[in-house]
């Protein structure tokens, strides 16, 4: 995925993509979110970059799979 395609998702867009409930889906931003925080990234509360879920879930670094 080209940083173009980066978006944000929100909780029911992370749910919907991970197959998880709402509630988990809250948890997995909230995890992904300080991670991106470790990282220098400025986050908002509630979204996730579409990059990071796709690292993170799908082993998928600069649109390369791995």
């Amino acid at each position: 995925m080209a940083v173009k395609d980066a978006r944000l998702l929100n909780a029911a867009e992370v749910a919907a993509r991970l197959g998880v409930c709402k509630s988990k889906a809250y948890q997995i931003i909230k995890e992904l979110n300080a991670v991106m925080e470790e990282r220098g990234c400025r986050t908002i509360p509630g979204k996730v970059s579409s990059l990071i879920i796709d690292e993170e879930y799908f082993d998928i670094k600069g649109g390369d799979a791995r």
